[in-house]
């Protein structure tokens, strides 16, 4: 089964809030995480001046210059099967992952200040560099046109391997291949009228493996 992050649809939204620098290294750090299945929450990016003045106030921040403010930063833990948050989870082997990883593409973490390892900040050029709504963002996903284009493809591929097998030619069927060519054609395990095939032809190993196949289902499988 395709791994499926748990919190997809609110990890995007959060993310999406970001300034434009800012999310695209984000998205790659989140796609970084889905490709080695670690399942986490984004509970928060950015932040109004009035929750910052409350975080404050209560205690939760210790600035009111926070990189949330500006689309600069996201907040995140790690999530077990079931989606439970797992606060005490960023030393271990996949909490560092995530860590590390995040610091390699450019994100500053609050876990190196040894109080804060939910957070993650990008500085870009500095506080309140980044902009807004300027940047396309690839989320890795497929839009729907490109969907469409690829479900198209495939389908056209299926079909030339369906088909394989039954390459046309010019080429007269040898009298001394008749009568096999006749039967395998009414057994269903080759396609054609006996004259516009080559059996004489190399076979692929595409081919070849259509026509035991078509052989194996009709005389093996009962």
């Amino acid at each position: 089964m395709a791994f499926k992050m748990i919190y997809d649809t609110r990890n995007r939204t959060n993310l999406d809030k970001l300034a434009d620098h800012t999310k695209v290294a984000a998205y790659k750090w989140y796609n970084y995480c889905i490709n080695n299945q670690i399942q986490l929450l984004i509970y928060e990016t950015i932040r109004t001046v009035a929750q910052q003045k409350q975080n404050v106030a209560n205690g939760k921040s210790q600035t009111m210059k926070s990189y949330h403010l500006v689309g600069q930063a996201l907040d995140w833990v790690l999530v077990d099967s079931k989606g439970n948050t797992l606060w005490n989870a960023y030393k271990t082997a996949n909490g560092m992952k995530v860590i590390n990883y995040a610091k390699s593409i450019g994100f500053v973490s609050g876990h190196d200040w040894g109080w804060d390892s939910p957070h993650l900040q990008y500085e870009h050029k500095g506080y309140g560099t980044d902009i807004f709504g300027k940047i396309k963002v690839d989320k890795g996903e497929l839009t729907m046109s490109q969907y469409n284009e690829l479900s198209a493809k495939i389908k056209e591929l299926e079909e030339q391997l369906k088909n394989k097998a039954n390459i046309k030619t010019d080429t007269v069927v040898d009298e001394t291949h008749m009568e096999s060519w006749d039967w395998a054609i009414a057994q269903g395990i080759i396609k054609g009228d006996g004259k516009s095939m080559n059996p004489t032809g190399a076979l692929s190993r595409q081919q070849m493996a259509t026509m035991l196949k078509r052989y194996h289902d009709k005389y093996i499988v009962k």
